[in-house]
């Protein structure tokens, strides 16, 4: 650790110094602090605000508007509606796409203005809260590359992740095409301690965990307007997945009970998949008609291993378990808006969907004859309706209220057919007694997404815990309502509060299942509150010119009735807290900055049919990085990362048998330091 974290300093030293010549040279006319405009109780950002921090995307932009909260499409079924809190030009984004790729794919050039807007203002189901509408404009072919290598202590250096995107018009024709590698090179080591019931440590492993990844990908995006009023976007988008990960771990018996021995686990898999998304939208009688499709599919084939060796006899015990699934997804959706007077709006909704996993798998242990292949099939057939209106009652307050229902069908190899009917829909309001203050509520009936291999029956090899298939799975239903309060000090300086609270039926989590069976299934009921909030500090206030700190506090409860045990606990997984500082110091007549960023979360036990178990991260991760805003016309940021020193840690109660019948048999209980490392980031445009 000494070694790297001296090799870190060196590193930010170097780039300090090597660029210390020209520090004089650097001087530059930085204009104040540029107010947001106010028009129509929106703000509208224009491209001055950003200019002292030299943005090279619309992501870059949007990170820089004060108390703005990015908010990508969550996984809701099907395409649904609102989703991230982005438009581009008025229009949602199309298709699934990330939005953060796609904010990454415009050039900061080619935006004209930012637009943070009041979502239920807008007619646009869905949409509540802030949300932020990029105005652009082509301006001819511009182009953005990114790359971001990274070095960790005792790994190989991660020199393959960046991006490249390139946009322009042709006549009617708008595009912009994408070649990106999303790549990683983790990895961690350090003891793991197995406790008797009193206490007492009868086995010691020293582990170390490696992890590689990279996903290449291609993407396109078309935007035609053959005529006023008519718009077609296409998005096509292409990507793989490599990953290996390899962990090994020596084991030293310290009473009779521990075992000596070596044991190595190791998984891989090569995913490939394609996604196909377009839309059209053209006048209609008193309104516009927008259809909508979309296609996914991915392949993923996987093996996992494990291997036990003793140190005198050699292999003692190995197992493979290899799995190769298919998933796809179609979707048709069709909308019909029309705003029969100022302030009114309404929108008709009916989508179709068809989903589909398969999965083939076999099982195979060393010396015993394998077992043949399993094969099974999962199936949904989904629609939906809903009616939304969007009603501006007076200057202050806007109302939008939806309604609806869905249909599904769920079907499994054997035969095995379900349908059923789920009500949905939402009441959202925003009260603004000034442009300085906001109350934002909203009520809504959600039905969650499933996981179609929650169906399916599958094996961890390491851990010896099977999962047992759950042909009776439906999908969780809730009531959530949520209050927001803004306040706008001026200046750039923001405060808000949320709370929220979930009524949840049909609970998904873990089961047990006959006498034996581990699954994931449902639990009648569940509840689920908390409040976070957001608060973002500008400098100029206070003589602290181009200073800015985002502060963020998210604090959750939850409560289930455990169904082995019965005694009310959290939700397995949940969250209990998470906490972010972002602090930026973008130096006055420079073209320098830096900055600290650090957050840590903390996430409730999760509950198995034998075993009782939770992640740990008991110290913050942190940043602390150096920026230069034209090196030869490059951005370059140089980050040290983790530099508390956090670690991956983790415990396990396990029982004898079931937790209702059996008692605790041994604890585990692991910490996995992973080690300080640098990240520079080289960003320019073309």
């Amino acid at each position: 650790m000494i070694k790297l974290s001296s090799f870190l300093a060196s590193g930010v030293v170097c780039f300090t110094l090597n660029s210390a010549a020209a520090f004089a040279q650097d001087v530059i006319n930085t204009p104040a602090l540029v107010s947001p405009a106010k028009q129509s109780g929106s703000n509208i950002y224009e491209p001055a605000f950003f200019t002292a921090y030299a943005p090279r995307t619309a992501f870059d932009m949007i990170g820089r508007i004060p108390g703005f909260q990015l908010q990508d499409a969550d996984n809701k079924r099907g395409l649904g509606q609102g989703g991230a809190n982005i438009l581009i030009n008025k229009k949602r984004l199309s298709g699934k796409t990330d939005a953060r790729d796609q904010l990454g794919r415009i050039t900061a050039a080619n935006v004209v203005r930012i637009e943070i807007l009041e979502g239920a203002s807008l007619n646009i189901p869905g949409l509540t809260g802030q949300v932020a509408n990029i105005v652009t404009k082509n301006k001819g072919v511009t182009g953005t590359w990114e790359w971001r290598p990274e070095w960790r202590e005792n790994l190989q250096a991660d020199l393959l992740d960046g991006q490249v995107s390139v946009s322009g018009e042709t006549g009617n024709l708008a595009y912009s095409a994408t070649l990106k590698n999303e790549s990683f090179r983790n990895g961690n080591f350090g003891p793991e301690s197995l406790y008797t019931p009193d206490g007492v440590v009868f086995e010691r492993r020293d582990e170390v965990q490696t992890s590689n990844g990279d996903n290449p990908g291609a993407s396109l995006d078309l935007t035609w307007t053959p005529k006023p009023d008519h718009v077609g976007n296409l998005n096509l988008e292409y990507n793989q997945f490599n990953f290996n990960s390899r962990e090994t771990s020596k084991r030293s018996g310290l009473l009779p009970r521990g075992e000596d021995l070596e044991t190595l686990f190791s998984r891989a898999e090569d995913e490939w998949n394609f996604e196909a998304g377009g839309d059209y939208e053209l006048p209609v009688g008193p309104g516009k008609l927008k259809m909508i499709g979309y296609y996914a599919f991915e392949r993923s084939p996987s093996i996992s291993r494990f291997d036990i060796f003793d140190p005198v006899l050699g292999q003692t015990e190995g197992i493979r378990f290899f799995r190769d699934a298919d998933e796809a997804e179609t979707i048709a959706r069709t909308e019909y808006s029309w705003t029969p007077s100022q302030g009114r709006d309404w929108q008709f909704s009916l989508e179709g969907a068809f989903n589909y996993l398969d999965i083939d798998s076999r099982l195979e242990e060393l010396n015993i004859t394998p077992d043949p292949a399993e094969l099974d099939r999962v199936e949904e057939k989904r629609a939906e309706a809903t009616i939304t209106h969007t009603r501006t009652i007076s200057p202050q307050w806007d109302v939008q209220a939806s309604v609806g229902g869905e249909y599904s069908e769920i079907s499994q190899a054997g035969g095995l057919t379900r349908d059923f009917y789920r009500p949905k829909g939402f009441i959202s309001t925003t009260y603004k007694p000034d442009d300085s203050f906001s109350i934002r509520t909203k009520i809504e009936r959600e039905v969650g997404q499933l996981n179609f291999f929650d169906f399916i029956s599958s094996v961890s090899v390491q851990d010896d815990f099977d999962q047992a298939g759950n042909a009776n799975l439906v999908p969780e239903q809730s009531w959530i309502g949520e209050m927001e309060f803004g306040k706008d000090f001026g200046q750039g300086n923001t405060f808000k509060a949320r709370f929220y609270g979930e009524l949840i039926s049909d609970l998904v989590d873990r089961i047990p299942i006959g006498l034996d069976g581990d699954a994931v299934g449902n639990i009648d009921s569940a509840t689920r509150y908390g409040v976070d909030f957001t608060a973002t500090i500008k400098g100029e206030r206070w003589g602290l010119d181009g200073m800015q700190l985002d502060l963020g506090l998210d604090l959750r409860t939850s409560s289930v009735d455990d169904p082995l045990l019965g005694f009310s606990r959290r939700l397995n997984d949940d969250k209990i807290y998470y906490w972010q500082i972002d602090f930026r110091h973008d130096i006055p007549s420079t073209e320098w900055a830096y900055g600290f960023y650090a957050d840590q979360f903390h996430e409730s036990e999760v509950y198995r049919l034998e075993t009782i178990q939770q992640f740990n991260f008991p110290v913050p991760f942190s940043i602390i990085y150096i920026e230069h805003k034209d090196v030869f016309g490059l951005k370059v940021r140089a980050d040290v990362r983790n530099l508390f020193g956090s670690s991956d840690d983790f415990t396990r109660t396990v029982y004898t048998d079931r937790r209702d019948l059996g008692v605790v048999d041994f604890i585990e209980d692991r910490s996995r330091p992973f080690g300080s490392f640098v990240r520079v980031t080289v960003s320019g445009t073309f």
